[in-house]
């Protein structure tokens, strides 16, 4: 073997130009590959960095009002869940959320990603801390003394992993909290970015049972499976109002249809990435196939070059084992330093991909890594290239008999056509994957096109958005919020270069601040056991609706009275208007959001908004007035989302509104900042990043599949230069010779179209869950891809046509 690869090494360094095509289309393969895996191991395969992952579980309910929707926990049920469980050896609540930390120098305030959690969270996950404690049952008590958690990365980056800042005091949201834990750094939880944990304090004698408001996580004990949990939830589920009394009875469980859910908590934190990224992966792997389709194609080049000195080594006496160590010695030498520059490449490209990791929102993208496993992954592969691209030429080099092979050498090429049905063959399948891989190619792009020409409903251009928190130590009451944010409005709106200027506790395409409410209408009853219409609330300011570009079709907008006074008003939107009432007017109506809420007046109806998703159709939305909690006690403004429309780049006036704030609040950190366009281009991120690596995958596939489709022509036409010769001597003319070349050519293309054409109708559909508005087996983009491929092979043929052309007669004769 070692004599082999020496061998292989000094006939590789004598044909310099075929070993670096060789690497460089491997290279392309495997880099790809090896990327995309690096990606999917450690979003999608790697267990979560808890002991016993596969114990871990997230728990929720499933509710039916006119559709199935799943809800979480509410302190409730939290607290009657911990309680009285079976299942568990711990559970524990938490909520997402975010706070400032300062040190207590005011402006130097930072807004960061956040977990409120119980006591039992961080035993349930299995984590220690660094240094310190966790929380205990003590901290969760209503009334405790302020406590906070940092973790590892924060520690280092802020504190430069200073000791003694455990016991000690720093500013979280106006609050001195005692630092009582360094939490390490796999302490991932609820998100991988967050690094500041509060407790969540849950008081049991003010509960809202019907306020699905957190979450929960819970390690099963041993024997235990997530069905049986679920049972005993459910067990438990029925028992609830009676423990807590309110909105959430018996009979409100029974219509609905509740139910409790346990799921793997992996479900919960990685969400539905993985239809984006299987697909990649594939498109990934299609290349890597076609790589090394087209590298097999070179080897067999290779080994016709070398068939008559073969045949003439096992005329000698050399074994086919030898004969077959020489071209698998090649094949690991190429496929070894195609897997280095393919590590390599991959490497960049996760750098890349890490980079862009807010913009495409891949969670667990801080994991992404070239660690072991994926360099084994590569290295399988690279191995199994190696196997392909030696092994089909060492076995067609092997067949036949020596005297055959001999006598074939002193023939002309034309009664070769077996030699001609490998490489016609690795092409074909070449030319096939290709399609594949364009054809997913162009669904993408016509899905990311049809999301770019959705109406979201709002002027996103020329608008800044920002989110401020109020912390209650420094604001206690509502009333102090509302004003804060009324007068931090009135003066935004008065900066130079700012027409208008509004905030709302939600902005469409964002998740954050949203509510979803039942509503009752005063001239719609329901009849006996039905249930109220769920739709989602946002409270506003005057002058958000112009600020964020959202159309008043009918009514007028909300007015700030005086003398101030609270307003029991509404604008809806028209889908809410049409689906109560259609043909009628809105405006005049009354609703009541919840069951003993006020009764609201609509006083407007505004355009409908694309509040959830852009494939998604409009949402029945409510806009609601900013008012203080003891007028409408369903929610506290405290954190809101500002829209400030200006004349000219919106960024511009980035500079002038913290100054304004600075001058209202100076501990006020502004967190979020970012143009109104970023939401809409957000909505379609992940779309567009699979469209974006597809479209990369399709071009590395053509730009294969073109120069196998010429290297086959190229090398026919060196086989037939005697026949070509001889067809040019008995009068044929070019144009003839070259539309023969071509046709045998395009023959190949077609077949390999038809093939191709046929794998795309089966694999497009899994692509059915990142397509809007588009068929998997569209035909205009299975035509068009078809053309497009046909029209490459086309010109790749097309250079070997005309050289066949212009053969002379004398030349190719004389060679023999």
């Amino acid at each position: 073997m070692i004599r082999s690869l020496r061998l292989a090494g000094r006939r590789l360094a004598q044909a310099r130009g075929f070993a670096l095509a060789a690497i460089l289309a491997l290279g392309l393969g495997l880099g790809g590959t090896t990327a995309i895996f690096s990606v999917v191991n450690a979003v999608l395969i790697r267990p979560l960095p808890f002991p016993a992952p596969d114990r871990l579980v997230s728990l929720s309910h499933s509710l039916v009002v006119g559709r199935v929707i799943a809800v979480d926990q509410t302190d409730a049920s939290l607290l009657f869940y911990r309680r009285h469980h079976r299942a568990f050896l711990h559970l524990g609540g938490y909520q997402i959320t975010a706070a400032a930390l300062a040190s207590g120098r005011g402006m130097d305030a930072e807004r960061l990603p956040a977990g409120r959690v119980t006591s039992d969270v961080f035993p349930a996950l299995g984590v220690s801390p660094l240094l310190g404690r966790t929380f205990a049952d003590a901290d969760d008590r209503p009334g405790a003394a302020p406590v906070a958690l940092i973790g590892e990365r924060l520690w280092a980056r802020k504190y430069a992993r200073d000791p003694g800042l455990l016991n000690s005091r720093v500013q979280i949201d106006g609050v001195a909290h005692e630092v009582v834990g360094i939490m390490p750094e796999r302490a991932q939880f609820p998100h991988s970015d967050t690094q500041l944990w509060l407790p969540l304090r849950l008081d049991p004698a003010a509960t809202d049972s019907a306020t699905f408001d957190y979450q929960a996580v819970g390690r099963l004990r041993d024997g235990v499976s997530m069905g049986a949990a679920a049972a005993d939830l459910q067990r438990l589920l029925p028992l609830l109002p009676d423990a807590f009394p309110g909105r959430l009875t018996r009979a409100a469980i029974e219509q609905t249809q509740m139910r409790a859910s346990v799921r793997p908590l992996a479900e919960v934190m990685i969400g539905d990435i993985g239809r984006v990224l299987w697909p990649v992966l594939a498109a990934a792997g299609l290349v890597l196939a076609i790589a090394c389709a087209n590298v097999g194609n070179l080897f067999l080049v290779r080994a016709e070059g070398r068939r008559q000195a073969i045949a003439v080594q096992r005329a000698l006496g050399a074994a086919r084992r030898v004969m077959f160590l020489e071209f698998l010695s090649e094949g690991l030498i190429v496929a070894a330093a195609g897997g280095a520059l393919g590590v390599a490449m991959a490497a960049a490209a996760v750098q890349a991909l890490r980079s862009l990791g807010s913009a495409i929102d891949i969670p667990r993208l801080g994991e992404v890594g070239i660690d072991a496993t994926v360099l084994g992954a590569a290295g399988i592969l690279s191995v199994g290239a190696a196997l392909f691209v030696s092994g089909v030429p060492a076995l067609r080099s092997a067949g036949g008999s020596m005297a055959s092979v001999l006598a074939a050498a002193n023939r002309s090429a034309t009664a070769g056509r077996e030699r001609h049905r490998a490489r016609n063959a690795l092409v074909i399948s070449q030319v096939a994957l290709a399609l594949v891989v364009l054809v997913s190619s162009g669904l993408m792009a016509r899905t990311v096109w049809r999301l770019r020409s959705v109406q979201p409903g709002f002027d996103a251009a020329s608008a800044l958005t920002f989110r401020l928190a109020l912390p209650p130590a420094t604001y206690p009451g509502s009333d102090d919020s509302v004003r804060f944010f009324a007068r931090a409005v009135d003066e935004i709106a008065a900066v130079p270069g700012v027409r208008a200027a509004g905030a709302a506790s939600k902005l469409p395409l964002d998740d954050q601040g949203r509510t979803d409410t039942a509503v009752f209408v005063e001239d719609r009853p329901l009849p006996p056991g039905s249930l109220p219409g769920i739709h989602p609330v946002v409270y506003v300011t005057p002058g958000y609706l112009g600020a964020a570009g959202i159309p008043l079709i009918a009514g007028r907008s909300f007015t700030r009275p005086d003398p101030p006074r609270v307003l029991l008003e509404v604008i809806v939107s028209r889908a809410l208007a049409d689906r109560y009432w259609r043909d009628q007017p809105a405006v005049g109506r009354r609703i009541r959001i919840l069951s003993n809420g006020p009764w609201y007046t609509v006083v407007g109806v505004a355009g409908n908004v694309r509040d959830t998703a852009l494939d998604r159709r409009e949402d029945e939305m409510i806009y609601c007035p900013l008012l203080p909690a003891r007028d409408d006690p369903r929610w506290e403004p405290r954190d809101l989302a500002f829209v400030v429309r200006t004349a000219g780049d919106p960024g511009g006036a980035t500079a002038a509104i913290r100054e304004v704030l600075g001058r209202l609040d100076p501990s006020l950190p502004m967190y979020r900042v970012r143009p109104l366009a970023d939401l809409l281009a957000h909505a379609s991120a992940r779309r567009s990043f699979t469209f974006v690596l597809m479209a990369c995958a399709a071009g590395v596939a053509l730009l294969l599949g073109a120069i196998g489709v010429y290297g086959v022509m190229a090398y026919a036409v060196t086989l037939r230069s005697r026949e070509i010769g001889i067809r040019l001597a008995l009068g044929a003319q070019p144009a003839e010779v070259r539309l023969m070349v071509a046709r045998s050519g395009l023959a190949v293309a077609a077949m390999a179209i038809a093939l191709g054409l046929a794998g795309a109708l089966g694999v497009t559909r899994f692509l059915t869950g990142l397509l809007v508005e588009v068929s998997p087996t569209d035909p205009a983009v299975f035509l068009l891809s078809a053309v497009f491929l046909l029209l490459v092979a086309a010109a790749a043929g097309w250079v070997p046509a005309r050289r066949a052309a212009r053969v002379h007669p004398a030349h190719a004769l004389r060679a023999d």
